[in-house]
């Protein structure tokens, strides 16, 4: 299985003057809904869908009060996840208080599976959105449709 993503130019957020550089992005190809994760576990177990629904609720609910009380939290293959602080620096140690601390992160550490898994992973290339939706413009308009992807035009590919 291949992980689809596209390709944008960004410029670089701590310098401002230096020439935007291409990144890739991972383009999302849909979303698995509580109600069809619940549905999936179902039918692979002899869980019911509501008992499903019901330990998953309180698995989150008991994951974010152990982030609030500092504890990490391990889900074994699935990894670790704990709180982050982002805040900005002083000087002094005497100087920094609570009012410096911006925000709080929930930080996801992968388990020893996961790792080894994207370790495996496929990378197909795929156009942005926003390429698609100006190609979709474009051929509403009756004009040309460019090549999402930037390849070469050939022979057997004119339209390239």
């Amino acid at each position: 299985m291949a992980l689809n993503y596209s390709v944008a130019l960004r410029p670089n957020p701590q310098d401002k003057e230096a020439a935007p550089k291409a990144y890739a992005t991972a383009q999302i190809n849909g979303e698995l809904s509580l109600k069809q994760l619940s549905r999936r576990v179902a039918s692979q177990t002899t869980v019911s869908r509501a008992d499903v629904v019901a330990v998953l609720t309180a698995t989150v609910e008991n994951l974010l009060e152990a982030l609030q009380e500092g504890k990490q939290v391990d889900f074994g293959e699935l990894g670790k996840f704990r709180l982050q602080i982002v805040s900005e620096g002083t000087n002094t140690l005497a100087e920094f208080t609570s009012t410096n601390i911006k925000k709080v992160n929930i930080q996801y550490i992968p388990g020893e599976d996961l790792k080894s898994i994207f370790a495996g992973l496929e990378f197909q290339p795929v156009a942005s959105r926003k390429a698609q939706s100006a190609a979709l413009r474009a051929e509403k308009e009756g004009k040309t449709v460019p090549d999402l992807l930037g390849t070469p035009a050939t022979e057997e590919n004119p339209n390239a």
